[in-house]
């Protein structure tokens, strides 16, 4: 590596810092060591590889994501992406909760990662997906309609504390993005397809201005598209930023955008915060095994249903071959 190359990595990453380094600073900390201990063998290397300055840090991460992307702090940020993702200039107004009881089951919470409101009164909710889930689709309208229900008793509570007829036309937009990073077979059935827009339309053309819309993004297939550009979009250097975290793919970005330099160094000021970063590791891996034992029993559902149906269909079969034998033999008979 040239000595300007050096230089440009080393303003982007920092300097960068040997393994035994590295090692010792988490053996001699009280409350890192601990939490090191209970990480995957692959997030201890992670973790180690960025401390060390030769690795980004992984943005699909929820706890890394919302700190980057938080509407309070970086509102600037989230609203460049959203507005790539809309392809419309919008303003966040503020943040909301990310927790609703509308949509429950047994008691459970319907949890969202990100959800913000735009000036213009819409709501957007921002989904990251390391596993892609089972039913995509069904995912999706469940969490649009609590967005649309959201809105729904924020327009009739305003119009009751006003004295004031409720309108419909008082509800507005309700965006649902998910960025997915192993995404489902179904995305790879469109191979050259990585941005997915929906809502929902009319098959007589007839004109309705409907509440819901989806952006569906799967990062894996992004990723395998984006390399074979000539020229990147800046939606396309947002899903990069957050989709990669090696070395090259970072500083390829950067020269396209000089703009994400400011973002990655603030993101590897991180390397000096061992605690705060360790304490999000740790959030990351709870979210990882909660999503895995869920996507695990939701896979063997699936699989126990289809089992269910292939039992059912040799049932079926059985009697259906049952009932020519009985057929066949009556049949015998009468001529004897």
């Amino acid at each position: 590596m040239n000595d300007e190359k050096k230089c440009f990595r080393e303003r982007v990453f920092g300097p960068s810092v040997p393994r035994e380094e590295v090692m010792r600073r988490i053996y001699e900390s009280p409350s890192v060591y601990p939490a090191f201990e209970r990480l995957s063998e692959s997030l201890r290397e992670e973790f180690v590889s960025f401390c060390m300055g030769v690795r980004g840090l992984n943005i699909t991460y929820d706890p890394v994501f919302k700190r980057i992307f938080d509407p309070e702090a970086h509102a600037s940020r989230l609203e460049d992406f959203l507005s790539c993702c809309l392809g419309q200039e919008v303003r966040i107004l503020s943040a909301l909760p990310t927790e609703s009881t509308r949509l429950t089951e047994e008691g459970s919470l319907l949890v969202m990662d990100l959800l913000v409101r735009l000036a213009s009164g819409a709501l957007v909710n921002i989904e990251i997906q390391r596993i892609g889930y089972l039913f995509p689709g069904q995912r999706c309208a469940c969490y649009s309609s609590d967005l649309v229900m959201r809105q729904y008793t924020r327009v009739r509570e305003e119009c009751r504390r006003q004295k004031k007829a409720f309108s419909y036309k008082d509800i507005k937009k309700v965006y649902t993005i998910v960025l997915i990073q192993d995404s489902t077979k179904e995305f790879h059935l469109l191979p050259e397809a990585y941005v997915h827009r929906g809502k929902n339309l009319f098959d007589t053309g007839l004109k309705l201005d409907m509440l819901q819309e989806y952006i569906l993004i799967p990062l894996d297939i992004f990723w395998e598209t984006v390399q074979n550009k000539d020229r990147i979009d800046r939606l396309d250097g947002w899903l990069t930023f957050i989709g990669t975290d090696k070395p090259e793919d970072i500083l390829w970005l950067i020269e396209r955008y000089p703009e994400f330099e400011e973002i990655y160094r603030e993101v590897f000021c991180f390397r000096y915060q061992m605690e705060e970063l360790m304490h999000m590791y740790s959030e990351a891996l709870s979210v990882l095994d909660a999503n895995t034992v869920k996507y695990m029993v939701e896979k063997q559902q699936e699989e126990i249903a289809q089992q269910k149906n292939e039992i059912n269909q040799l049932k079926r079969e059985r009697e259906q071959q049952a009932a020519e034998i009985a057929r066949l033999e009556a049949l015998l008979a009468a001529k004897k």
